[in-house]
């Protein structure tokens, strides 16, 4: 499909780049250009197409780059790059998960009744004979939808996105440090225009260093680690207390290189 703009004619070429993938996105289409028979000038027609895209769509234009180069006196090759280095969300969730702890952050106050005098649990959460019973709490977590338009995708960056699920980012992507960024997988298809319509779900959790339970300190841990506690019994005095003797942070989800993905 062609059109006509600024005295030339353009002509989508037959190899024109779909769409490529890295540290930005960038949305390339290359167009064959004449005038109608006579020697034609790279420089205006790409000043042409220039005037086309600012009418038809504006808000591109501060990330538009336009060359041009002759294919012989009468065609010249002309090449809109269109690049976006900022991650949109569509759509967000900040409301946060929930996750079970049986170490509080701190203990604020211990209240024995008259008479009695109240174990030290070092931060151990609904502490019995048994064992640590913990509390589910609200931690922060931020679900986010990332909507990106492809020309064409090829099976094999299909496939690289399925196997990016269910990972955190290896490296800094977006805003995120490693570690922070999980990738929940994607849904998409084809648009009344043949573009490819993707979907990108992502949640993140912040790092967390030098986390301390109890007497245990140094802690460091990633968004997505899983972090436990081991409790043993201690004989203070006449009585024998749960505390916490050990703390385990735990890699359960393995990571990826989310440039693969091609959106950030």
């Amino acid at each position: 499909m062609g059109f006509v703009a600024g005295g030339y004619n353009f002509e989508i070429a037959a190899l024109s780049p779909k769409a490529t993938r890295g540290n930005q996105t960038a949305d390339v289409t290359s167009y064959v250009a004449d005038n109608g028979g006579g020697l034609v000038s790279p420089a205006a027609a790409a000043n042409a197409l220039l005037g086309y895209i600012k009418q038809i769509d504006p808000d591109v234009i501060p990330n538009l780059r336009i060359d041009a180069e002759h294919i012989n006196q009468k065609y010249a090759l002309v090449t809109a790059n269109i690049t976006k280095k900022k991650l949109d969300p569509v759509s967000f969730n900040t409301t946060g998960a929930t996750t079970h702890l049986n170490q509080s952050l701190a203990t604020r106050g211990i209240y024995p009744a008259p008479g009695k005098v109240a174990p030290v649990y070092q931060g151990a959460i609904g502490v019995s004979d048994s064992g640590v019973e913990g509390v589910d709490v609200t931690v922060p977590a931020f679900e986010f939808s990332v909507r990106k338009k492809f020309e064409w995708v090829s099976t094999a960056y299909l496939l690289a996105v399925v196997s990016m699920t269910g990972r955190t980012n290896s490296t800094n992507w977006s805003l995120f440090s490693p570690g922070e960024a999980l990738f929940l997988g994607a849904e998409g298809g084809e648009d009344e225009q043949n573009w490819v319509d993707i979907t990108y779900h992502f949640a993140a959790r912040p790092n967390q260093p030098l986390l301390s339970v109890g007497a245990i300190t140094g802690i460091n841990k990633l968004g997505w680690d899983y972090l436990w506690v081991k409790h043993d019994e201690e004989v203070v005095g006449d009585r024998v207390l749960r505390r916490p003797a050990a703390a385990y942070v735990e890699k359960v989800y393995p990571e990826g290189n989310f440039n693969a993905l091609g959106i950030d």
